[in-house]
């Protein structure tokens, strides 16, 4: 039985969309008992608490592992005006889809019911967030620079 794998090996581990075996030869063989590690492929990141390593089992069949890797926007986006929540601001990995909140910063009040946010998008860029903070010392009705100028002196020299 030529090209099937020797008796008690696994053969190579499964492929992975994200990860790729650590080691340099694909074609070895896995006895029961082998562990592989694998290791992120170029544009992934690895998934915080996922395990990273398989093992051939008696059986000649590899053991369960979810993709440890995977497509992540790398940290969100600072704002002059909020600063991520407490929650978001402990993640390291930020998978297609995933939404942030922003806490306005002191000095800045909320103009809204809801929170800026922004959410990691298909092509791993953040979308903007709305600018939903306002700075506490911001004018009602500013005046124009030039109006600005022609204010009377208020303290005229005695």
């Amino acid at each position: 039985r030529r090209g099937s794998p020797a008796t008690g090996d696994c053969g190579p581990p499964p492929a992975m969309t994200h990860s790729r075996p650590s080691g340099d030869d694909p074609s070895r063989s896995f006895p029961v008992g082998s562990r592989v590690t694998f290791t992120c492929a170029e544009g992934a990141r690895k998934i915080p608490g996922l395990p990273d390593t398989m093992e051939c089992l008696p059986g000649n069949l590899w053991s369960r592992l979810p993709d440890p890797c995977g497509r992540s926007c790398a940290a969100p986006t600072r704002l002059r005006f909020a600063a991520l929540s407490k929650e978001d601001e402990r993640r390291n990995f930020f998978p297609i889809g995933i939404n942030v909140s922003y806490v306005c910063r002191p000095g800045y009040e909320n103009t809204s019911e809801s929170s800026p946010s922004s959410t990691c998008l298909e092509n791993l860029t953040w979308s903007e967030a709305a600018e939903l903070c306002r700075s506490e010392y911001f004018c009602s009705t500013p005046y124009p620079k030039k109006a600005a100028l022609a204010v009377p002196n208020l303290h005229p020299k005695m």
